[in-house]
């Protein structure tokens, strides 16, 4: 089992588009080829991102002995098509996911809606962000989990500790939970084929 972390556009890509038709040539390993993509401001959503990621690989290990873990922030953008299963995660803020998330979901709808997309927030609030509530269901999103996040004032903006005028540090993510939702995940894709490449 291989973990595959900052999968890129290609090289030589057209940045404007970044998901030229996908080569037929790659040889194909028969196990499914999982994306963990995420955006993150302070660094508390690419440490849930990083943890799915490992325990996706370590619940899959005993049923998928060939999956393939990829972490890769949104800014990268990489192509969904070359994925299997694809989990997708932002922080939500006051105006809800951020716009690297926002764009990068918008961008690949058309290739998320054909193959099962997992996603999740992060936050100290447990109230959904509005366009998750709008993305999940025009992807066709298989779940949307909201985990605690992390709040530490010293690495926020002078307008964030306006907004979030909090005395100390506080950090409420469940590893735990990180750990069940990874299970369920691992499961509901040893139910399924693996999905095509093209779409």
């Amino acid at each position: 089992m291989t973990t595959l972390l900052d999968h890129a556009v290609p090289r030589g890509a057209d940045r404007r588009n970044p998901w030229p038709p996908r080569s037929t040539s790659e040889p194909d390993t028969g196990g499914p080829r999982v994306l963990v993509t995420f955006a993150s401001r302070h660094g508390s959503t690419r440490e849930i991102a990083a943890a799915l990621a490992r325990a996706l690989q370590r619940t899959g290990s005993g049923r998928h002995p060939h999956v393939r873990i990829v972490l890769a922030p949104v800014q990268r953008r990489p192509d969904p098509r070359d994925f299997d299963a694809v989990v997708l995660g932002s922080p939500v803020y006051a105006d809800g996911w951020l716009e690297s998330a926002r764009s990068y979901a918008d961008a690949v709808a058309a290739h998320l809606c054909g193959r099962p997309t997992w996603l999740f927030s992060s936050g100290l609030t447990t109230q959904s962000a509005e366009e998750v509530r709008r993305i999940g269901p025009s992807i066709g999103a298989r779940d949307h989990r909201i985990f605690g996040g992390r709040l530490e004032p010293r690495l926020l903006s002078a307008a964030e500790r306006r907004d979030w005028p909090v005395g100390g540090a506080e950090d409420v993510r469940n590893w735990s939970a990180v750990r069940e939702w990874s299970a369920q995940i691992v499961t509901e894709l040893a139910r399924r084929p693996a999905a095509s490449g093209a779409g």
